[in-house]
């Protein structure tokens, strides 16, 4: 319909007869449902109704009784239906705009349940004539609109639902044994019943051979095999249970689809009556589709009920299930059996590019459609399938992304795991996962071979080849295994376990300044022990590993502790201490309670010399921590820092030392240390003008105080009269 044709309608105005009426229509007070004393004035005709049909089109006009109280003749709304295109469109006069909303919609008729609506013989006969329907004029035009609305949402869903029939049109019939299949392998539970006797049993009847085999020593639901098909059941007792139910099954039908293939999801249980066991009952059902294309892109179909036809069909979408009342998920894929007997015929089509062929004949259960996503991510893993590595294949489906394999697109599949075809027949032969992997790929690097047995023998004990790099500088692989056995046999503990005491207690052992190349110390015979002793010598193992890795990480840092002896200096009451190692700073940082040991900043400071971590001390106690102080190159001192962050009241006598002790450093400082000291300004500097512009505040101890002004109370700079020239 035409907008601007409808409104060139004659539009239709109120009669005369409607107009009396609706003087004459006193409205009377009500109280409105479900609110105490809220009262509503509501008229006996609450909607006043007129209707004609001009140029094959349905007019009807909806008038509200106030308007025609005060003599108005035009309507509020009028509703135009067109039967033959079956639509409609309604013109709303007071907002002046069109709408496709419902009668019921309207915002001023939800009220006219507690009125009548005013309708004429000739508006009702106009109606009824037009629209073919016996309901009064009201109900006739509101069923109209349902059902015109009902046919086109049909019909709009019928484009939606005809692309889905053209895909399931394409999925072929199941074999002609698939059924027979379904119930004897995709059905993983089996039963042998028998009937109880005096003089012993010595025949059951199998739910998988169909037919009474020979048994020996039954009992209710000990499993067992059948001795007649070999397939594993349990024995059922007829007299001891009434009926038997099994839990639901999947299986999976790969079939050609079009350009590319379906994998077919089917569930299956059986239901047995013991009073009837030879008769078994069989649930099953087809229930969800995934159909790829050539491209591999796979879509899901499920069968189930069609909301808007109300009937249940193949549509597109995921899978849900009610789990109690409003709840539901979605169905997850699980493993089944898969049906093979149609393999050969599948090999030529898209599948043959995927090697979910070659693994589902390997496997006794699988989820191709896991398989299939897995795949997508890692299209190398065919390769790795074809190649008849089934374990690693596993491992890469079960843990996904957080397995790491590298992999570099090659034309031959060693190379592309970097490794070679030797070892690549070996990672095959040992039926080798991703751990087996690395230990070829570290063996490789070294250009050694390291024997399968080994190989075999770290990975059964979940020990990676990096993890053993500790130690492999002194020991060959072998060796690592001999000590590590030995080792577990004396302490208990289980080899990998005793990788990381090994790596804790050489660390260790090295910071306390002990020969981690001399074999007494690197394989020592009570490791357990020795790692235990070792930790009263250092006191807390966690501070060693950290100040090992703060060195690795900074590897300049013995230089720089080795060269901060310069700054040593001694007096009466106090002395500034040089730390020797990483352990010192953190040590100190730990007894204090300040951040030192948290923020990796200041080992990056000294790293760059931009800053150095001294100790102040008392002289009569200078092996207990006192003061931490951050220095520049040139002894400017930015940072002085005792328990939790703090300053104390005796740090002013303090300070008088430091200023001897910066006046006298200025001596020994070389041309080097000055050059950096400027950087060393230039850089806290900005700093500190940024921390203003930012507004970064301390809390705490120090009640939300301008960080930037708490740096600058700290910093106890160099006299000009007294820096060297």
């Amino acid at each position: 319909m035409k907008k601007q044709q409808l409104l060139r309608l004659k539009v239709l105005t109120a009669t005369e007869e409607m107009i009396r009426i609706a003087k004459q229509d006193i409205p009377v007070p009500k109280l409105r449902p479900y609110c105490k004393n809220e009262v509503d004035y509501v008229y006996k005709y609450g909607l006043y109704l007129l209707a004609a049909v001009e140029q094959g089109i349905l007019k009807v006009a909806l008038f509200q009784p106030n308007t025609l109280t005060l003599g108005g003749t035009k309507p509020a709304y009028c509703l135009f239906i067109d039967k033959a295109a079956d639509d409609f469109i309604g013109y709303n006069y007071i907002l002046k705009n069109w709408t496709a909303a419902m009668l019921e919609r309207l915002p001023w008729t939800h009220r006219i349940w507690q009125s009548q609506i005013f309708c004429d013989k000739s508006s009702e006969n106009c109606i009824q004539e037009y629209l073919n329907e016996d309901s009064e004029g009201y109900d006739a035009v509101a069923l109209f609109q349902k059902a015109a609305r009902r046919r086109q949402l049909l019909a709009r869903h019928k484009v939606i639902t005809d692309r889905w029939d053209l895909v399931m049109d394409q999925v072929p019939k199941e074999p002609s044994d698939f059924k027979k299949w379904l119930r004897k392998t995709g059905l993983t539970k089996h039963f042998i019943f028998y009937e109880y006797s005096r003089k012993g049993v010595k025949k059951g009847y199998c739910t998988w051979c169909e037919q009474e085999v020979p048994v020996k020593d039954p009992r209710h639901n000990k499993e067992a095999r059948c001795s007649r098909c070999h397939h594993k059941i349990q024995y059922k007792a007829a007299k001891k249970a009434k009926k038997v139910i099994t839990d639901e099954d999947t299986a999976y039908l790969v079939q050609n689809c079009g350009d590319g293939f379906v994998v077919r999801e089917f569930i299956i249980s059986m239901f047995i009556r013991t009073s009837d066991y030879r008769n078994p009952l069989f649930f099953q059902q087809e229930r969800r589709r995934f159909v790829y294309n050539s491209s591999l892109h796979g879509t899901e179909y499920y069968y189930g009920l069609d909301r808007t036809t109300e009937r249940n069909r193949w549509q597109e979408g995921e899978l849900k299930k009610s789990w109690g009342i409003g709840y539901l998920y979605y169905v997850h894929s699980v493993r089944g059996s898969v049906y093979k007997k149609n393999f050969r015929s599948l090999k030529t089509g898209v599948l043959g590019r995927t090697g979910l062929l070659e693994y589902a004949r390997q496997v006794p259960f699988l989820d191709p459609r896991d398989y299939m996503e897995h795949l997508i991510e890692r299209p190398w893993m065919e390769q790795i399938v074809k190649a008849g590595l089934l374990r690693l294949t596993q491992e890469i489906l079960q843990k996904g992304s957080s397995l790491s394999i590298p992999y570099e697109p090659a034309k031959d599949l060693g190379k592309a795991l970097f490794i070679d075809k030797f070892r690549l027949q070996r990672l095959r032969e040992n039926g080798g996962g991703s751990l087996y992997l690395s230990w070829l790929r570290f063996e490789k690097g070294l250009n050694t071979v390291i024997s399968d047995e080994v190989i075999s023998w770290m990975e059964a004990k979940g020990i990676p080849a990096e993890d053993i790099l500790f130690v492999s500088g002194y020991m060959s692989a072998v060796q690592i295994k001999n000590y590590l056995e030995r080792q577990a046999k004396e302490s208990g503990e289980t080899p990998k376990d005793l990788l990381g005491i090994w790596e804790d207690y050489l660390i260790m052992a090295k910071r306390t300044g002990a020969d981690i190349s001399d074999p007494i110390v690197y394989r020592a015979r009570n490791l357990v022990e020795r790692h235990n002793e070792l930790i009263k010598v250092v006191g807390n193992k966690d501070i060693v590993k950290q100040a090992e890795e703060t060195e690795k990480k900074y590897p300049v840092l013995p230089e720089i502790f080795q060269d901060l002896k310069r700054y040593e200096y001694s007096g009466k009451e106090y002395k500034i201490i040089a730390p020797k190692r990483a352990e010192d700073i953190l040590i100190d940082s730990q007894k204090l309670h300040h951040c030192i040991n948290s923020n990796e900043r200041y080992f990056e400071r000294m790293a760059e010399k931009e800053s150095y971590i001294l100790f102040l001390r008392k002289a009569a106690k200078d092996q207990e921590p006192y003061y931490t102080l951050e220095v520049e190159p040139n002894g400017t001192i930015r940072q002085k820092r005792t328990l939790y962050n703090r300053q104390t009241a005796d740090i002013a006598q303090a300070e008088k030392f430091l200023a001897q002790w910066q006046k006298q450093l200025q001596k020994k400082l070389r041309k080097e240390d000055f050059e950096l000291a400027k950087i060393s300004c230039e850089k806290r500097e900005q700093e500190m003008e940024e921390l203003r512009e930012k507004k970064v505040r301390v809390h705490g101890n120090f009640n939300g105080k301008l960080l930037a002004d708490l740096l600058q109370e700290d910093l106890m700079e160099i006299p000009e009269d007294e820096k060297a020239a």
